[in-house]
């Protein structure tokens, strides 16, 4: 089974993200791991580093913020759950050195299915490691990200959004959050934005999408649905009010429409706007999730 690396700069909006996933973790049987990098870059050319101190002194202060957080969010899952021999277990990583790179390292020694991180409230997009951004990290991985903003709870997840371009090589992913969503016992839903009418090119890239979706994905509780809304922002938007979506989910490209909406503010807007987690695939995803 694989784990679910948490993400943490110790704000208030990474231990809402922490508590999210703890329970997600909780949810799909799996364990996690809380990790801090210790290193803190600006915009400028100049790196600045920790106060002059050994090594070792730092990872031991950072290490013993985490078990203490870790011991906090155990606290929490005691207290709500009638069985405490199922509670996920936390393992904590510190060390100095660039986020991505020890996110991506991380990623590959310990058999990870995701990373989450939290959204902070404010408007501009907020760092939210020390010495990287939510940004930095979607666009320089290769594995999923899950986006979670401030001051969200969890709920059980019923309904997966998973939001598309007509891509057909959109499947791997899609059969990757078909497997996770059998964990959770959720619908998937796949939704495409378009405007307010379809045109006869249009009806055939959504036939040739249909007839893929149901040759390759092996999952009885899959739903395709177009979503009528000239900007894609409102049309996901929708999803919460009115599809009562509980995870959305959208594949982030190199190069393309999406990968514009990915990339930017836009998501991540939407994400602190609707208080809908929000978890971004690689494009062409091969990996499971648990």
């Amino acid at each position: 089974m694989k784990k679910i690396l948490i993400a943490t700069d110790f704000s208030v909006a990474a231990d809402d993200a922490a508590r999210y996933a703890i329970e997600l973790a909780h949810a799909i049987r799996t364990d996690t791991i809380l990790l801090n990098a210790a290193a803190v870059t600006t915009d400028s050319p100049v790196e600045i580093l920790w106060p002059m101190e050994d090594y070792q002194t730092l990872i031991k202060r950072t290490d013993s913020r985490l078990k203490d957080l870790s011991e906090t969010l155990l606290e929490l899952m005691s207290a709500a759950s009638e069985n405490v021999n199922a509670l996920p277990k936390i393992a904590i990583k510190s060390d100095l050195g660039s986020v991505t790179e020890l996110l991506k390292k991380t990623v590959e020694q310990e058999g990870i299915g995701l990373v989450a991180m939290g959204l902070s409230g404010a408007g501009n997009m907020k760092r939210l490691i020390l010495g990287s951004s939510s940004r930095d990290v979607i666009d320089s991985g290769d594995y999923p990200v899950l986006l979670i903003s401030k001051g969200m709870d969890y709920k059980p997840i019923q309904k997966i959004a998973f939001a598309t371009d007509l891509c057909l090589d959109d499947m791997e992913c899609i059969q990757s959050i078909a497997s996770f969503a059998g964990l959770l016992n959720a619908e998937l839903l796949i939704v495409h934005v378009i405007g307010r009418n379809i045109d006869k090119g249009m009806t055939g890239r959504i036939n040739a999408f249909m007839s893929e979706l149901k040759n390759k994905i092996n999952y009885d509780r899959v739903f395709y649905e177009n979503v009528y809304q000239v900007k894609v922002e409102d049309g996901l938007g929708w999803l919460k009010d009115h599809g009562k979506t509980d995870l959305l989910v959208m594949v982030h490209r190199r190069h393309g429409f999406m990968n514009d909406f990915v990339s930017g503010s836009h998501a991540q807007k939407m994400a602190r706007q609707t208080k809908i987690p929000l978890l971004v695939m690689p494009e062409g995803y091969l990996g499971t999730l648990c």
